[in-house]
């Protein structure tokens, strides 16, 4: 398992040129500043107090050009900073988009939605803040450590008072952070659960309305969006705390420096020089304090961030491609239930119960490993799973539609003429979709396709894939949405336009099925007839229930006699 440090690490060193740039360049902004009271406090001594004009020019120009290199490493350190942080940022959220196209649907099995959906809102910035602050870590822990040096030249006393003074108040400061890290932890998981909530909640809206349930997912939502909230304000409790003392805190420290060197300059031990060098030391300590405990909270938010990260990239994929051999094509076929659609054929697979159908598609397209479906005698598993996806296409009855126009959702990659997407749109009997758009094929299709009804929406998916012509194309339920004559032209027209390639439909309308070549009903996972429609309407009782709907062959149940009757 790969640990949340390692993760950092892992990503730090895919941008280590950039990082050390902007560590240095930060070092040099910082230690520009740490040297400023030490020319000042010169300045004063050697042109103010002794009156040498000279000595007085040489330093102000020391001074000037200290304050030039500042503002040029600041803005320089400022690009690099943005720089780092939008590199990890992108490079985090790539790593995740990537898995979760190779992981597919074990990602969800494992974890929820909304667990996806926080790592990519959330987690991925959170772990970018800590390359951001690493360059002003690593420059603060160099000025604090030159301020000490020459503080300790002037006065050792003094100079103790930084030595031991920094790391007390940074332990102090970094004891906050413990139990900050704990909240912080828990409010992530509860954004978590509350994002799967909604997620799962606008999916179901239409079938919470129609089951009147809507009320009651909306007070679930309502009591854990409470617990968010009431865990975001005690993050927010501790983090003001930590605020406010990481003011306190270094303040009294050079409360402290401040006070001793003018203790000291009254004594005669410092030069007025000295003194002012000593408030300009004090007076700049309080920004590379606040850096160092800023780099620790982000630290601490970088490591549950990529606590999160690591868990979903762990996840493994539902299928490894590790195939290498290669095949003509030809008869799809799966031996657990002993479907086989031949070659060039449209063949119709009834299962009951309805729901094995999505299992069998998807082994039959080998969505995950778990299959010994083959592809013209050759194992699915044995080829690459880019190969699989080119020749063998899976539409499901829940394909999902993007907001764009209506030539990207037929054709997404711009591959067709507008002829071929329109006759794609034909045999899915979906041109009506032009009329309820502006602008026709350039006419906009909102998310998800809210403004088109449930059987528009389905046949705008089917559309999709009929373009990409498949070599053997499996469809679940492609008319479920439609009425009855939509339904019997689709199934014409499918035919016509899957003339010659291989397609599985698994449907148990009375519409489709006359039009396909082969039936294979499936019973408990297994087929137990194949055959022409209409043959297995008047051999098989159990089909022609199952298809016609019909109860009149069914054996009548037996009743309990009548109070007044005879046993």
């Amino acid at each position: 398992m790969t640990s949340p440090t390692r993760f950092l690490l892992r990503t730090a060193a895919q941008q280590w040129r950039p990082m050390v740039v902007g560590s240095l360049v930060g070092t040099a902004w910082l230690l520009s500043q740490a040297v400023l009271p030490a020319a000042i406090g010169r300045a004063v001594d050697a042109g103010v107090v002794e009156g040498d004009s000279r000595a007085l020019t040489r330093w102000s120009l020391l001074v000037l050009a200290l304050a030039v290199v500042t503002a040029w490493a600041a803005i320089v350190r400022h690009r690099y900073g943005v720089t780092n942080w939008l590199t990890a940022c992108f490079r985090t959220l790539q790593q995740v988009g990537r898995h979760t196209a190779r992981a597919g649907t074990a990602l969800t099995t494992r974890l929820p939605q909304g667990e996806v959906l926080a790592s990519i809102a959330s987690d991925g910035p959170r772990l970018a803040d800590a390359f951001d602050v690493t360059q002003r870590a690593v420059a603060s822990v160099a000025a604090v450590t030159v301020v000490a040096v020459l503080v300790l030249r002037t006065s050792v006393p003094i100079g103790l008072v930084i030595l031991v003074g920094v790391p007390v108040v940074t332990a102090l400061l970094l004891l906050v952070l413990r139990p900050l890290q704990e909240r912080q932890r828990l409010h992530r998981k509860l954004s978590g659960e509350l994002t799967s909530l909604g997620t799962d909640t606008v999916r179901g809206l239409r079938i919470l309305r129609g089951i009147g349930g809507e009320e009651v997912f909306l007070d679930r939502y309502r009591a854990k969006s409470q617990q968010v909230r009431a865990a975001g304000v005690r993050v927010a409790a501790w983090e003001s705390g930590l605020e406010a003392l990481q003011v306190l805190v270094p303040g009294l420290l050079v409360a402290a420096l401040v006070w001793a060197g003018a203790r000291s300059t009254a004594r005669g031990e410092t030069s007025p020089g000295d003194l002012v060098a000593l408030y300009g030391y004090a007076a700049f300590l309080t920004s590379p304090l606040r850096m160092l405990v800023e780099a620790a909270d982000k630290y601490v938010r970088a490591l549950v961030a990529a606590r999160r990260l690591t868990t979903l990239l762990e996840v493994p994929p539902a299928v490894t491609d590790d195939g290498t051999a290669g095949t003509p094509g030809g008869a799809l076929a799966d031996p657990d239930s002993g479907v086989v659609a031949e070659a060039g054929e449209l063949t119709a697979v009834v299962c009951d119960p309805p729901e094995d159908a999505a299992v069998l598609a998807r082994r039959l397209t080998r969505f995950d490993d778990d299959t010994r479906a083959t592809f013209g005698g050759v194992a699915l598993r044995r080829l690459p799973v880019h190969e699989v996806r080119a020749r063998v296409l899976l539409a499901e009855d829940d394909a999902q539609l993007f907001s764009g126009t209506v030539r990207e959702q037929v054709d997404p990659e711009g591959r067709h003429t507008d002829a071929q997407v329109m006759a794609a749109l034909e045999v899915a009997d979906a041109r009506d979709v032009l009329d309820l758009v502006d602008g026709g094929l350039a006419g906009t299709v909102t998310e998800r396709g809210r403004s088109l009804s449930g059987g528009q929406r389905q046949r705008l998916a089917l559309a999709r894939v009929l373009a990409r012509e498949p070599e053997a194309l499996v469809l679940v339920e492609p008319t479920s949405a439609v009425d009855a004559h939509t339904e019997a032209r689709i199934a014409g027209r499918l035919r016509t336009a899957r003339a010659g390639r291989t397609t599985v439909v698994a449907t148990a309308s009375p519409l489709v099925l006359p039009q396909v070549d082969r039936v294979c009903w499936v019973r408990d996972g297994h087929v137990v007839a194949r055959g022409r429609h209409a043959d297995l309407l008047a051999r098989d009782p159990g089909y022609r229930r199952f298809v016609t709907r019909d109860t009149a062959d069914l054996p009548t149940p037996r009743t309990a006699p009548s109070a007044g009757g005879q046993a």
